[in-house]
């Protein structure tokens, strides 16, 4: 297992989009699967996973790795309550992290591949800087939370972009033929002053193989998009321009892997400083994260890509099925019982949910001799 786990960075275009409470949850739902998970603190100069783990202070961490020459990132490493589960903060001797060498880079990153883990998540900062870029390229799955509003989407946007010519831009150097052209691009600014297919062409005029090379590589990326604080399913919508801009301008295909409505109980597991994986595993915002976990762990071709693209190219439409029937679940269209006194709104909520939840508790078992059985072999 030792040197061989699956990164999945989790970023955003802007902040306050609710970036760290799906890194942590999704980790949760991971080591809920029986799936050993590592999440990291990936977010320099605004590290918080700590405070959403109940700690007042951060504890030592990722600073204290990259400034301590023969330290081992997997000793700063913390437990949590759930056994599957470990987390390494980000806060301490934070002194330059916003600034890391290439060196620096290369030692956080074959540290990060050398864990011992099936899963690790990295809750990456927001926006579009280069530490950010360089870490969320560590994987060909990486996650992009937003939120329905046109500001996030655009940001979302522009990290996905910036994010794509520093890597064609870091690739093509080692084709000194492209180094004049590939300057000329990164001079272009503006959201739509250049589209990869451009690119493309003009690589293809200086040699069709290098051409063939950045296009290949290229294909490899295929982001996951999460929509979260919606109101509504049509808010699902904002997340298909997203599609929609990212396959017309940078030719590759962003995958839905979830939807999440605002939830007031979210907005209580961050001011008590507690997962809300462990503070209510029954809620319905947490019991969609689970489904997120499960279709990362039931892709079949990994650890190449989290998601099969064959299995779920119909994404859009079972996402929009899931986000209308979670919104169903929270209507008082349901409650003719509540009506009757018979039953409360709430609990009525609580046994759709509960349902779900005992799927996927049948689901984890069937993995677990899943396991078994292959061990025994």
């Amino acid at each position: 297992m030792a040197g061989n786990p699956i990164i999945i960075p989790v970023a955003s275009g802007k902040g306050g989009v609710g970036k760290t409470f799906v890194s942590v949850n999704l980790s949760y739902a991971l080591a809920s699967l029986a799936h050993k998970t590592i999440l990291i603190d990936m977010d320099f100069g605004g590290a918080n996973v700590h405070t959403v783990m109940g700690y007042d202070h951060a504890p030592d961490g990722i600073g204290n790795f990259i400034n301590r020459p023969k330290a081992n990132l997997a000793d700063y490493a913390l437990s949590t309550n759930n056994p599957y589960l470990s987390f390494i903060p980000g806060d301490a001797e934070m002194v330059g992290m916003s600034n890391l060498t290439a060196a620096q880079k290369r030692k956080m990153i074959n540290a990060i591949r050398g864990l011992e883990a099936e899963y690790i998540v990295l809750d990456l900062g927001a926006g579009s800087a280069y530490n950010t870029i360089d870490f969320y390229m560590l994987s060909s799955i990486g996650v992009i939370v937003a939120t329905p509003e046109l500001t996030s989407i655009l940001n979302a946007y522009a990290m996905l972009k910036n994010s794509i010519f520093r890597l064609l831009f870091t690739e093509m150097k080692k084709y000194p033929q492209t180094k004049q052209f590939m300057t000329s691009i990164m001079k272009q600014g503006g959201e739509s002053a250049w589209k990869v297919s451009d690119i493309l062409n003009g690589l293809f005029r200086i040699d069709p193989d290098i051409e063939a090379d950045a296009a290949a590589m290229l294909s490899s990326f295929n982001p996951k998009l999460i929509i979260n604080m919606a109101y509504k399913p049509k808010d699902l919508t904002s997340g298909e321009k997203l599609r929609k801009i990212t396959k017309n301008y940078l030719n590759i295909e962003m995958e839905y892997l979830g939807f999440l409505y605002r939830d007031q109980a979210v907005e209580n597991s961050i001011a008590q400083r507690h997962p809300l994986a462990v503070l209510d595993p029954n809620n319905a915002t947490y019991q969609t994260v689970i489904r997120m976990a499960y279709k990362i762990a039931s892709a079949r071709k990994l650890p190449y890509f989290v998601l099969d693209i064959d299995n779920y190219e119909d994404s859009y439409e079972a996402i929009m099925d899931e986000a209308t029937d979670d919104l169903s679940a929270r209507q008082e269209g349901y409650s003719e019982l509540a009506n009757e006194e018979l039953l409360s709104v709430n609990e009525l909520l609580s046994s759709i949910k509960n349902l779900e939840y005992e799927n996927i508790e049948l689901r984890k078992k069937i993995a677990e001799l899943e396991k078994k059985v292959i061990m025994k072999r």
